[in-house]
């Protein structure tokens, strides 16, 4: 019986892995993009597998010494494998349709009765082999659990550092001062190359009026977590690592060997050496850790969900029961699974956006940073904003359009309290995306809305949003000749030494 007890540890550790796989291994993915630490989350996935274990053994347990046993392996047999690939599609056959994947399905039950009915020699070679792999996923479950209990000991590191200047009433500050703003996955094609005739971008039109407009600006990556940094080092990131005590270590074509980004030359070092006041409020990205003492103030969030349906700040019991639901969804209600799962991330982005909202806003209104920058988690999906009615939505349907109409309305926001300074005339502004809207990315998630086909029928358009406002500029220039995201680093240090680069 401890055998059978192993071995349904084992199937339960395989069917929640798609809530914790990313723990495992040293769980690096996830621990760079939290900024508390994972030990609920750990509990809560210890606690999903050995309740989902129990539950298995309660019922395979008994059955396994009577008459009945030899039906209780055909059924395990028939629906264990095609329920597996069913669960961890997304990593081991994205590429496969549900039809797809249930016709196969279905081949494989109908040569497992095939087997059973005219070669059972074979069919009892095949339920050994499945005995074997089922031994083996004990062992799994068991080097599951110990990552996992390794995870407890990791402790983030800060989400948050303060300035004395930030925190004290100062004097009215008489400096230049830049602004950046990152607009997460923000596209030139949607912005201003074919807009959507029912789109309204007010703020995003009034900014390009009195700006100079980058059409072909060329990609220097798709993952914001190389993109970001390369603009601050002024060098492409091709390859990172996030060591176990939050070292953010990076290397670019123009290095051997890995540099330790808190101690790289970045534009806050050098802004800093220059005499300004350094200020980040950003999400996905840990900011304040690997710009530590370069930045005077940093402020950074991500309440985003995790892999499963769990929450940083959700419950103990909450983040129990939401991947055991998750998962009884995924196997009687696939469809509904996926829309649940949408919403709820849908939900976390909208607590996200909110709180860096407000933070981005105290930053500006305080009026003392000089190099300022915001990273936003919009027009990113999933899609948070419904335009039509102007509010925010608690369930998926929106489009990148509507979040696009959000990220204008912020825009908005920011110019009205920057205009409302007499630092105005000295003020740099640059609003940019990190990359463009990747719907190689979306096109196959519940998130994914007919509005979005349309908008994007004429496919993948790499080119990234950059739009920058020089002090005093009130007229609008386009730049349309190939110009590297890259160069947005030298935009800063232009501004950094005083020069407008026009």
């Amino acid at each position: 019986m401890f055998k059978k007890l192993g071995q349904c540890f084992g199937l339960a550790s395989l069917m929640l892995v798609m809530s914790y796989g990313d723990l495992l291994g040293g769980g690096w993915d996830v621990r760079m993009h939290v900024p508390f630490g994972l030990q609920g989350i750990v509990w809560a996935q210890l606690t999903d597998i050995f309740l989902l274990g129990l539950l298995l053994f309660g019922i395979i347990g008994p059955l396994a010494r009577t008459c009945l046993y030899p039906w209780v392996q055909l059924l395990l047999a028939l629906f264990v494998p095609p329920v597996l690939i069913w669960l961890m599609r997304s990593e081991i056959a994205p590429a496969l349709t549900g039809g797809t994947l249930v016709m196969m399905a279905g081949l494989w039950m109908a040569l497992l009765l095939l087997l059973l009915l005219l070669f059972p020699p074979w069919y009892r070679h095949l339920l050994r082999l499945g005995d074997f792999i089922g031994t083996f996923s004990a062992i799994f479950c068991l080097c599951s659990v110990v990552q996992l209990l390794w995870m407890l000991h990791w402790k983030p590191g800060p989400r948050q550092q303060r300035a004395a200047w930030a925190t004290a009433p100062q004097p009215s500050r008489e400096h230049p001062r830049v602004v950046w703003v990152i607009f997460d996955e923000l596209s030139y094609e949607q912005v201003y190359g074919h807009r959507a005739d029912d789109l309204a971008l007010p703020n995003f039109d009034a900014l390009r009026n009195q700006s100079t407009v980058y059409t072909e600006v060329q990609p220097i990556g798709d993952r914001t977590v190389k993109v970001i940094p390369s603009l601050f080092w002024g060098h492409v990131i091709t390859g990172f690592q996030y060591t176990f005590k939050n070292q953010f270590l990076v290397h670019g074509r123009e290095t051997k060997g890995f540099v330790d980004m808190e101690r790289s030359d970045t534009v806050f070092a050098d802004a800093q050496r220059a005499g300004w006041r350094t200020a980040v409020v950003g999400w996905y990205n840990p900011y304040c850790g690997y710009l530590a003492g370069m930045v005077d103030d940093c402020y950074w969030m991500n309440l985003d969900r995790l892999d499963g349906p769990q929450a940083l700040d959700a419950g103990y019991w909450s983040n129990v029961w939401s991947p055991l639901k998750q998962l009884a969804e995924q196997i009687g209600q696939p469809v509904e699974a996926g829309q649940e799962l949408c919403a709820y991330s849908l939900r976390r982005r909208n607590r996200t956006f909110r709180n860096l909202q407000e933070q981005s806003e105290a930053v500006l209104k305080n009026d003392q940073a000089d190099l300022i920058l915001l990273h936003l988690p919009v027009p990113h999906s999933p899609n948070i904003w419904d335009r039509m009615r102007g509010g925010f939505t608690q369930q998926c349907g929106s489009s990148y359009l509507d979040n696009l109409a959000l990220a204008d309305l912020e825009l908005g926001r920011m110019l009205a309290i920057l205009k409302s300074s007499p630092r105005w005339k000295d003020t740099t502004v640059i609003v940019q995306g990190d990359h463009s809207w990747r719907t190689y990315l979306w096109r196959d998630k519940p998130a994914w809305t007919a509005e979005d086909a349309r908008a994007s029928q004429s496919g993948f358009d790499p080119r990234p949003a950059v739009i920058v406002h020089h002090p005093g500029q009130t007229t609008g220039e386009l730049i349309q000749t190939p110009w590297s995201l890259l160069n947005v680093h030298s935009l800063v240090e232009e501004a950094l030494h005083g020069s407008t680069g026009r």
